[in-house]
């Protein structure tokens, strides 16, 4: 029979009362002395528990106690049963007794005989009544619920080994319990799978994860960091809830912090001066002489695509046109003939010029443009790649499961270093000269030089981080924001900045705005777009942060993007409205929108002195007096586009069709 005890002392405790408590089954203690607990918090936290269980249907829960450090970790079983499991966490984590199997129907009798009887006595005892009217509607919620039992979902066996050194881990789930997991710190009792963790020829007796927890802390090493590193890459890729969940992001950032502190001091070379890479030729203006009034736009080619998911993006160079998606890319040579098409289940990074990475189940194979075979075949590992492909410094830099960064070898594979961090489920990677800025959805910022991967600085944010930031010279500004709020702040993204060490933040400036748009640059001044109040808006900031002037503007703000023009700025939405400001914040003109929105926000693109808006048809604007000049043919599926050379447009279309648009004949009046 289960129990939960109450001390009596408490009934003379008065407001705030404490006392001792037990958990009993068959007269066998299963925790250790407890004599001080607040009782109506231990009460609280255990109906809380039973409602997750049994109205939620959560798999695992934990109740914890502060003095001594314990948590009590339980884990739904078929049926009506649970496994119970008390884990002491000082003065290294360790289980308190091996776990026992409990009935649920027990647990819910115990629980409501122990808090009726505190609640009948309670108010004599001058107990808080805000606090009992809470603890009575959580006995409500919590046993109001009728008993069902509990499916487990068919998971393979799984498990995980690996050896540094002398240091070797060894996981073993043979039922899937590492698939219970929540965002929630209640999934301990997930983690507490068989295994060994063997040390020097010493093996533990606890529970690897726990074990591998001890070890960062009892002997920190660069092998303990490193194992603990990769069995939370290995969690993740076993559920991706794991990259949220505060064990496992403990485990992480000890490891991560780790072995930051065991690296020998390198200097930060990115105080050197950085040489400017030769900045593009500008284009010819559509007209030479005089103000193109007229433009038409060929169809040239077009080709259907087949990617098998939805919202393809289109990316463009000199030899290649690429539409790619996290799990397929279709690559075409810019005359439109067909060269590759691939899909993956673990992801297809690719680049503009046509080179795909494509992450099957156990290998990492790298194709060219207009390969025949591929360029070379590795292990892949478990990697999930992204959708994206860059060449910095002779590296692909891809996305990893697209929250992290993965660095290979462009010639070998072989994978230079990898960068996950927690608590997050998409990442914006930004090159700001030899560093990557990462911004995460959970509001971080790291900064981390391409060549090592090494983390030289982390900023903590209030929102998202949804943009790629901007650089203002060896600064970089982003904004973070969400559907409530907005902020933009400015830092030194290399050392010798405005703000002086890398890392450092020059100022922080919230704005009105939801869901604002990329910030732009000009001559200094920052540039945001959002929606205010319900309507549009535009923000300039000068280089201090100092708010110049707020414009309300005829466009969607939840959907606006922004595009430098002369000193000013030309803003568009998803339905293909166009408004020109002024350096003063003036309006120049301003282009109604059509009828349809895009599903997604497009940002303009501003090429041979022409402004392309997309919209379900893609128009070119002059932009210095707003007139339209050619439209495309309507388009309500248009996904992304792109444009190349010479005022090419690519439009992609979630149909599954690629078409090529080129200018034609130019009217123009001189």
């Amino acid at each position: 029979m289960l129990r939960l005890r109450l001390g009596d002392r408490w009934r003379s405790e008065g407001a705030t009362p404490h006392g001792a408590v037990s958990l009993e089954i068959e007269g066998v203690p299963l925790l250790p002395a407890i004599d001080e607990t607040e009782l109506t918090q231990w009460l609280g936290s255990w109906l809380s528990v039973l409602k997750g269980l049994l109205a939620d249907k959560n798999a695992t829960a934990q109740v914890s106690l502060d003095q001594p450090p314990l948590e009590i970790c339980l884990l739904r079983r078929p049926g009506l049963t649970l496994e119970l499991s008390v884990v002491s966490l000082e003065p290294e984590p360790r289980l308190v007794t091996n776990p026992v199997t409990i009935d649920l129907v027990e647990l819910r009798a115990a629980l409501e005989t122990a808090t009726r009887s505190f609640l009948r006595g309670a108010a004599d005892a001058g107990v808080e009544p805000a606090s009992l009217v809470a603890l009575e509607r959580a006995l409500r919620e919590a046993t109001g619920r009728a008993i069902t039992p509990f499916a487990l979902a068919q998971h393979g066996p799984w498990s995980f080994s690996r050896t540094i050194d002398d240091l070797s881990l060894e996981l073993l789930d043979r039922d899937g319990r590492t698939t219970l997991v929540s965002r929630s710190s209640g999934s301990l009792a997930a983690l507490l799978t068989a295994g060994s963790l063997r040390a020097g020829g010493t093996t533990s007796a606890q529970p690897p994860f726990l074990a591998l927890m001890g070890l960062v802390r009892r002997k920190p090493s660069w092998a303990a960091f490193e194992l603990g590193l990769s069995l939370c890459a290995a969690l993740h890729e076993r559920h991706a809830a794991w990259a949220t969940n505060p064990w496992v992001d403990a485990l992480f950032v000890r490891c991560t912090e780790g072995l930051a502190a065991l690296r020998p001091p390198r200097p930060d070379l990115t105080a050197v001066e950085v040489p400017r890479s030769s900045a593009p030729r500008p284009e010819s203006k559509l007209a030479p002489v005089g103000s193109p009034r007229r433009v038409t736009l060929t169809p040239k080619w077009s080709r259907p695509v087949a990617l098998g998911e939805p919202r393809g993006k289109v990316a463009w160079s000199a030899r290649a046109v690429v539409v790619h998606a996290p799990h397929s890319a279709h690559v075409f040579s810019a005359a439109g003939k067909e060269w590759r098409r691939v899909h993956a289940p673990r992801g297809v990074a690719a680049a503009a010029d046509g080179t795909v990475l494509v992450a099957t189940e156990s290998k990492l194979v790298c194709y060219g443009a207009n390969d025949t075979s591929a360029r070379w075949v590795r292990d892949g590992a478990g990697l999930r790649v992204g959708a994206e492909l860059q060449l910095i410094e002779g590296r692909f830099i891809t996305r990893l499961a697209s929250r992290g960064v993965l660095a290979l070898e462009s010639q070998t594979g072989c994978e230079a270093w990898r960068f996950d961090p927690p608590r997050t489920q998409r990442a914006v990677v930004t090159p700001v000269g030899t560093r990557l800025i990462v911004g995460t959805d959970a509001g971080d910022l790291y900064g981390i030089d391409a060549s090592d991967g090494q983390v030289r600085f982390r900023i903590r944010g209030p929102v998202a981080s949804p943009w790629p930031v901007v650089s203002l010279q060896r600064d970089a500004v982003a904004v973070l924001t969400n559907s409530s709020q907005t902020v933009v702040l400015r830092f030194a993204a290399l050392a010798g900045g405005n703000a002086g060490q890398a890392g450092a933040v020059s100022w922080t400036r919230p704005l009105p705005f939801e869901n604002a748009s990329a910030p732009v640059t000009v001559r200094g001044r920052i540039f945001v777009a959002g929606r205010a109040e319900g309507r549009g808006g535009v923000a300039c900031l000068s280089g201090r942060g100092e708010v110049l002037w707020l414009r309300a503007v005829p466009v969607d703000g939840a959907t606006a993007s922004v595009v430098p023009f002369e000193r000013g700025v030309l803003v568009t939405d998803a339905r293909g409205a166009a408004v020109r400001l002024m350096p003063d914040g003036d309006t120049g003109w301003v282009v109604g929108g059509l009828e349809e929105a895009l599903i997604q926000r497009l940002p303009p693109t501003l090429a041979k002195g022409a402004l392309v808006v997309p919209g379900t048809s893609v128009r070119l604007i002059e932009p210095l007096s707003g007139r339209v000049m050619a439209t495309t043919p309507r388009e309500p599926e248009l996904t992304d586009y792109c444009v190349g050379r010479g005022l090419t447009i690519f439009t992609y279309a979630e149909a599954g069709a690629l078409t090529c648009f080129k200018p034609g004949a130019v009217l123009s009046v001189a």
